[in-house]
C-alpha cells in the first residue's frame, strides 16, 4: 500500500522511481476522502480529494511523489487511488515520516463524516474509524516538521485538542464535536485551493489563513442565501493551545503560523507555468515543456465540470505521469549539468 499512496495515482510513482531526490524544503500532503454514504456525498468526496491533490501539484508545485490521496472507492482497473482505510491512513503518513526531511512541511487534510461514540470524535472510515488519538500518535512522528492538519467534516471540532502542539496548524470545521451535520467547509477550501479567490493579499500564494478565511466567507454567504441556520462554525488553532479560534488574524494568538504556511512550493497559479531562465539550452527546453505540462494541467482543472469522472481521471493520471517524467529529466539534467 505505501507504494500506492505515495503519489496521486499508482503509475506516478513508477514514474517518479529512479529519481533524484529534490533538496531544499518540500511539502508533503495526504488526503482523505471517507465514507460518503449517499452516492451525492461518495461522489462530491472523491472529487474534492482528487481536484484537490491535482491543483497541489498542478497549480502549487509540489512533487507528484509527494501527493497521497485515499478515498472510498479505488477504481477497480486500478488507475485509482489509494482505498481510504485507517490502515492506509496510518501507512500513508509513515511513509511521509520515513522521507520528509527535518524541515519539511506535512499537510493532511481530511474530507467526510464525522460522528462521536463514547464521547470520541471520530471520522468515519471504510472499516474501522480514524480517532484524535490514531491521527496524534501517527504525527508523532513529526518532531520538527511543521505539520497542518485541515479536517473539513462534521465533528471534526473533537479532533483540535488531541492534535495541538508546537509547530502545529489545525483546522476544523466545526467549533466542536456536536457540530454533526454535514459540513459546506470542504467544498469552498478545494475551491480556495483550486483557484485565485482565497489570494487575499493578491501576493499570488495562498496561505493556510488565507484558505480558511476564505472558507469561511463563503460557507456563510451559502448558508445565507439558503436563508438557513449556520450550523458549522470554523476554528483554527496554531499556537499550541488546543483552544481554536473562530477569528484567527495574522498578529493574533492564532493565526501567525498559519499565515506563512502556504501550498506546495509555487506561488499560484502563474508560479508554475513560469519558465526559470538557465544558460543551458537544454536545460531551457525542458522547462518550457514542463510549462506546457502544467498550463494543461490548469486548463484540465478548468473544465473539470464539463467532464465525466472517468475522463477527468484518465486525463488527470495522464497528464501527472508525464509531469513526473518531465521533472525526473529535468533532475537529472540539472544534476549532471
Amino acid at each position: 500500500m505505501n507504494r500506492v499512496a505515495r503519489s496521486v495515482f499508482p503509475a506516478l510513482v513508477m514514474a517518479m522511481a529512479g529519481g533524484a531526490p529534490v533538496a531544499a524544503q518540500q511539502t508533503h500532503a495526504v488526503i482523505v476522502a471517507g465514507l460518503g454514504g449517499a452516492e451525492p456525498y461518495r461522489t462530491s468526496f472523491r472529487s474534492w480529494a482528487v481536484d484537490l491533490g491535482a491543483a497541489l501539484v498542478g497549480r502549487h508545485g509540489t512533487p507528484v511523489a509527494n501527493v497521497a490521496v485515499l478515498i472510498e472507492r479505488p477504481s477497480p482497473d486500478g488507475h485509482g487511488v489509494a482505498r481510504s482505510t485507517r490502515e492506509n491512513v496510518l501507512a500513508a503518513l509513515s511513509d511521509v515520516a520515513g522521507r520528509a526531511e527535518a524541515d519539511d512541511r506535512v499537510l493532511v487534510v481530511l474530507i467526510g463524516h464525522g460522528t462521536v461514540q463514547e464521547r470520541v470524535a471520530r471520522l468515519n472510515l471504510p472499516g474501522p474509524d480514524l480517532t484524535p488519538g490514531d491521527l496524534a500518535e501517527a504525527l508523532s512522528a513529526f518532531p520538527t516538521q511543521s505539520v497542518a492538519v485541515v479536517h473539513t467534516g462534521s465533528a471534526s471540532g473533537g479532533f483540535v485538542a488531541d492534535l495541538a502542539g508546537p509547530n502545529r496548524i489545525v483546522i476544523a470545521s466545526t467549533a466542536s464535536a456536536l457540530e454533526r451535520n454535514a459540513t459546506e467547509f470542504p467544498r469552498f477550501f478545494v475551491e480556495a485551493v483550486t483557484t485565485d479567490g482565497a489570494d487575499l493579499d493578491k501576493d499570488r500564494r495562498v496561505s493556510l489563513l488565507e484558505a480558511f478565511e476564505y472558507s469561511n466567507l463563503e460557507v456563510a454567504r451559502f448558508y445565507d442565501e439558503e436563508n438557513e441556520l449556520l450550523t458549522e462554525h470554523a476554528v483554527l488553532d496554531d499556537n499550541g493551545d488546543g483552544e481554536g479560534s473562530r477569528q484567527p488574524i495574522r498578529d493574533g494568538d492564532d493565526g501567525p503560523r498559519a499565515a506563512t504556511f502556504h501550498f506546495g512550493s509555487g506561488a499560484g497559479a502563474s508560479a508554475t507555468t513560469a519558465v526559470p531562465s538557465t544558460d543551458d539550452p537544454e536545460l531551457s527546453r525542458l522547462y518550457q515543456e514542463r510549462s506546457e505540462i502544467q498550463s494543461r494541467l490548469n486548463e484540465l482543472r478548468a473544465a473539470r465540470s464539463e467532464m465525466s469522472d472517468a475522463t477527468y481521471e484518465e486525463s488527470l493520471e495522464t497528464l501527472l505521469v508525464e509531469l513526473a517524467l518531465k521533472a525526473r529529466e529535468i533532475r537529472a539534467r540539472e544534476v549532471s549539468g
